[in-house]
């Protein structure tokens, strides 16, 4: 138990709140894997990779390989790592979601305590309402992030959204059928799959013979699975099968044989006919058994051939079922004994006649007696061959192992798997332009070389790459091609210089569309660099002023009192490191982050790296630490007016000042 705690702790997210690389499909993923004798570990991998996509994260496989290995022994779905009759019906299933959530609700009864309480909830709840259903450690720790991982509830910090169609189908399938039942529609699903019969008939008669009971193949597989989990473990026995189909062969063998015997009756036997006062008519057949009208007239007619065809000493009973009648043998009995001048016996599968009236007044079946006998008789062969020639195993072939990891991958949103680029500044000859790279080279060979490597690795750079102009283009491209919600640009920057020139159209159009500019930066700027900023950023969107937003972050490590004649050198400062750039809210922008201030240095010249990604959960981190930074920065808001008059001074940190 404690080291499920442990294990669950540490594959715990937590926003949205599950089991890190677990959930209804992951589990039937690993269920194959016992089925076929695989490690867990390959038929985890593309949820694994599918979770590191969705997240944004990794935790260590061999967590998720136990978490699972326990989920399939505490679900019942193996025992001791073999698979059980439960676990063989979820296995053949080609929805085996349902059934999973159904069995987790039935054998974790805290889960079915705690979603009976959620289950008539339409609206989001505080989380303290759901914590407060958490009984224990236990539920805290395992059992709320596992009905998460099962898509039971959307688990938030400060809410809890359910899912009730789940709920509810998971509740409702509790305790709904006998263990009986249950087991004789379980292997009714499974035997199709665990041998090579596909005969309908075939397959019913086996399930009755290995389980007593007949299937109807109409329950649903959840309430199939939910009773086993509330039953006995039961394993599937492939003697037992095996057993099983050697008793079928066997009984339609002797079947065969009364057919055929029915179909050439014998030349010297014959049912002897009985005058009576009258012609026998419908009046006449009893309905003591509370039989139809029209059952009651076959069986006149059964009484008018045999009168016709007196060799015709036994009569089939399925002839009668063949023909739309519901009737037991005892009420054959009953009703044929009910008619003057019958006399006969009745037996599972044959009516014997040993007298019949002379005379009855019903149509002669001979002829559709002898077609059901030439069919049946071809479809009982038929039969014996098919079980003759039966093989038999005592593991399922999961049905849905290639849907489950196909709808895995589809689960996952464009946001999720959008690509991730390496973006780079490296002095590139063509873009730089003749005059600016002659002015470098000068005369040095050594640097002429260093060109021409330069020209040449661009040319035959990899498709990864991207450079950071060209992904400062796309960051505000993406912010204006897209329908944004939430129309904030972010910039972190320690440094900027003329290069906010070169981009003030695109964040002049961002503002036109909306979209509000939050710029972090350094403190302690000399005054000139505050007018430069102000020069080439603030002037030229000075009538989007209202949305624009300037904070700095710099601090000294010792000092509490700082004033404007200290020598700044002496402070020890920290502050603003970062490049960032980012665009949008998660679900929808974009983020660019690396070495590179907002300068000319940083985008033409230095060597620079970072990466620009779309990615959801990528850009939900860099928004989350940008807001953390901005947040506490709040104090040191710069006022975009007053930044039109610049003092002669550096600007102070407000906490200081």
């Amino acid at each position: 138990m404690n080291d499920i705690i442990d294990i669950a702790t540490d594959l715990r997210t937590q926003s949205p709140e599950r089991i890190w690389g677990l959930s209804a499909g992951s589990v039937y993923s690993a269920l194959s894997a016992k089925a076929v004798s695989e490690p867990l570990e390959e038929r985890l991998t593309p949820h694994v990779r599918a979770e590191t996509l969705r997240t944004n994260d990794e935790r260590d496989l061999s967590d998720v390989v136990e978490i699972h290995e326990w989920g399939l022994e505490e679900l019942g779905l193996t025992d001791g790592g073999r698979l059980t009759l439960l676990g063989s019906v979820v296995a053949v299933s080609d929805n085996p979601r349902p059934l999973i959530r159904a069995t987790a609700v039935a054998r974790i009864q805290s889960a079915e305590t705690v979603l009976r309480s959620c289950s008539e909830i339409e609206e989001n709840v505080p989380r303290r309402e759901f914590d407060s259903l958490l009984a224990d450690e236990w539920d805290e720790v395992v059992l709320g992030p596992l009905l998460g991982s099962l898509g039971f509830a959307t688990i938030h910090p400060d809410s809890v959204e359910f899912s009730l169609e789940r709920i509810k189908t998971a509740l409702h399938v509790q305790q709904r059928t006998s263990r009986e039942v249950a087991i004789s529609e379980a292997y009714f699903r499974i035997l199709p799959n665990l041998t090579s019969l596909t005969d309908e008939s075939c397959i019913q008669d086996l399930v009755k013979q290995i389980t007593g009971e007949s299937p109807s193949g109409e329950l649903s597989g959840t309430v199939v699975a939910a009773t086993l989990t509330n039953s006995t473990t039961t394993f599937v026995d492939e003697d037992e099968i095996s057993d099983a189909i050697l008793e079928q062969r066997q009984e339609h063998q002797t079947e065969f044989d009364t057919l055929r015997s029915l179909l050439t009756p014998a030349a010297k036997s014959a049912t002897s006919h009985v005058e009576t006062d009258h012609p026998i008519e419908i009046d006449d057949v009893s309905d003591i058994a509370q039989l139809d009208d029209e059952t009651r007239s076959l069986l006149l007619d059964i009484v008018a051939t045999v009168s016709t065809h007196p060799d015709l000493t036994k009569f089939a009973v399925g002839f009668l079922t063949s023909q739309g009648a519901s009737i037991t043998p005892y009420a054959i009995y009953q009703a044929l004994s009910s008619v003057q001048g019958v006399k006969c016996e009745v037996s599972d599968a044959v009516v014997e006649f040993e007298s019949v009236p002379q005379e009855v007044s019903g149509d002669d079946l001979r002829e559709e007696y002898t077609t059901y006998l030439v069919e049946e008789c071809s479809a009982v062969k038929h039969r014996i061959e098919t079980l003759s020639d039966a093989s038999v195993t005592s593991t399922p072939t999961p049905v849905a192992a290639e849907m489950v990891v196909a709808e895995e991958c589809e689960s996952l949103r464009s946001g999720d798997v959008t690509p991730v680029y390496f973006t780079y500044t490296l002095p590139a000859p063509d873009a730089l332009g003749e005059k600016k790279m002659g002015d470098y080279v000068g005369d040095s060979r050594g640097l002429g070389r260093e060109r021409a490597r330069l020209r040449r690795w661009h040319d035959e750079r990899s498709s990864g790459l991207r450079s950071y102009t060209a992904m400062t283009d796309r960051l505000f491209s993406h912010g204006l091609e897209h329908d944004i919600e939430d129309k904030v640009l972010r910039i972190m920057t320690p440094f900027d210089d003329d290069t906010f020139n070169e981009y003030v159209a695109q964040i002049r159009r961002l503002l036109d569309h909306g979209f509000r500019l939050r710029l972090l930066t350094r403190h302690t700027k000399e005054p000139w660099e505050w007018r430069r900023l102000q020069r080439n950023l603030l002037s030229e969107i000075k009538e989007h002023r209202d949305r624009v937003t300037v904070r700095t972050y710099s601090r000294f490590k010792e000092h509490q009192r700082v004033t404007p004649d200290m020598d700044f050198r002496d402070l020890g400062e920290f502050g603003i490191h970062g490049k960032l750039q980012t665009v949008g809210e998660p679900e929808e922008g974009a983020a660019l982050l690396g070495s590179a201030n907002f300068m000319e240095n940083s985008y033409d010249w230095n060597p620079e790296c970072g990466v620009y990604t779309e990615r959801t959960q990528f850009v939900d981190a860099a928004i989350e630490f940008f807001d953390i930074v901005w947040d506490i920065s709040s104090a040191d808001e710069l006022s975009v007016d007053r930044l039109q008059e610049i003092p002669d001074h550096p600007l102070i940190p407000t906490y200081y000042s």
